[in-house]
């Protein structure tokens, strides 16, 4: 419904416990390595000319951290937090540690003898190519981040290759118990309410907000109009297809499920203060006339421990696999020579 929400219903495990939920292999390959950076490994030379970093007998080279920050404007950018050039150069530090880091795990896994095969390569760049339309949505994406098909293949492979080896080292090492999860359960009740919901249809005759007094004279007439029918037996989802304003007219006006906060103010009132079958006076909001029919009503809740447990789990997990992973990369750095150039 345009505008009426405030912000599109989250699940409220996800809401309420920002718990990250399993990840596929190529959500795991974003994670770990799509990251789509990794360093170009090449021979140590006695200049650090173009260098920012050196692993070992590893350089980090300034256009790979050049790529890492393009990569990481295109992405706040999509996210609709655009950053100019100076402000993202303060990120130039800490992408730097992430390419150290990287280079360091790729060096790790070579040592143990870890070699990740063609076929989840493959795999992978399928599913990443299915992402895009077409072919030329896919090469243009490529290009814009500056990059070949070859040298994502590559980067996809170092990501699984780095998987493989926290997978063995880290993560396989890692269980959450029982006791931990019901504790966190029991310490922690404000984080399972789950607040007072409506269910609810809408018809709505749209109106500008800079509409003249005739506009809105009109919509008002048509809306009172469609309340006039519905207090005489006409059925409000059949109406809501026909006249509503909203994208939900396809469902009859439904709505689903909402808290007080997910809609404007106006309409949130109107609704919370009916009755499963009751339908609304006609309910004005910056968006134009509104009729309500509440279906159904649920009081506020705790959630339910096996409703959660799951839930809690993967949030606790997480939890300890973050903190594992940073250990196991300061012990790997205690017998690397690691040095940074000027940025």
């Amino acid at each position: 419904m345009p505008g009426v929400f405030i912000s599109a219903p989250q699940p409220i495990k996800e809401k309420s416990m920002t718990v990250i939920q399993p990840k596929t292999i190529f959500a795991a390959l974003a994670m770990m390595a799509i990251l789509l950076a990794a360093p170009t490994i090449i021979i140590a030379a006695e200049a650090p000319a173009g260098q920012i970093a050196r692993v070992n007998d590893t350089a980090v080279l300034r256009q790979d951290l050049d790529r890492e920050m393009k990569l990481v404007s295109l992405k706040l950018a999509r996210q609709g937090r655009p950053v100019d050039p100076q402000q993202l150069k303060r990120y130039e530090g800490e992408i730097r540690e992430t390419l150290i880091n990287r280079t360091l795990l790729l060096q790790q896994s070579q040592t143990e003898g870890i070699d990740v095969k063609d076929s989840p390569v493959t795999k992978a760049l399928d599913e990443f190519k299915a992402a895009f339309k077409d072919e030329k949505s896919y090469q243009n994406a490529l290009s814009e981040m500056g990059f070949s098909e070859e040298m994502l293949k590559l980067q996809i492979k170092n990501g699984l290759t780095i998987k493989t080896l926290i997978d063995k080292e880290v993560l396989q090492k890692i269980s959450v118990s029982d006791q931990q999860i019901r504790a966190f359960y029991d310490d922690n009740p404000n984080l399972f309410r789950k607040p007072e919901q409506v269910k609810a249809s809408h018809i709505l005759v749209q109106v500008p907000e800079n509409a003249g007094e005739a506009k809105q004279a009109e919509a008002l007439a048509a809306i009172q109009a469609l309340k006039t029918r519905i207090d005489n037996g006409e059925n409000f989802a059949t109406l809501a297809q026909e006249n509503s304003d909203c994208p939900s007219k396809t469902k009859g006006g439904d709505l689903g499920f909402f808290s007080r906060d997910q809609m404007v103010p106006p309409f949130s009132e109107a609704a919370f203060a009916l009755q499963p079958g009751q339908t609304s006076d006609v309910v004005q909001t910056r968006f134009g006339y509104h009729l309500i029919r509440v279906t159904e009503r649920q009081e506020e809740q705790t959630m339910a421990f096996n409703e959660v447990k799951e839930a809690i789990s993967a949030r606790l997990r997480q939890e300890q696999e973050g903190k594992k992973i940073d250990v196991y990369l300061d012990k790997l750095k205690e017998h690397a020579d690691i040095k940074r150039f000027p940025l």
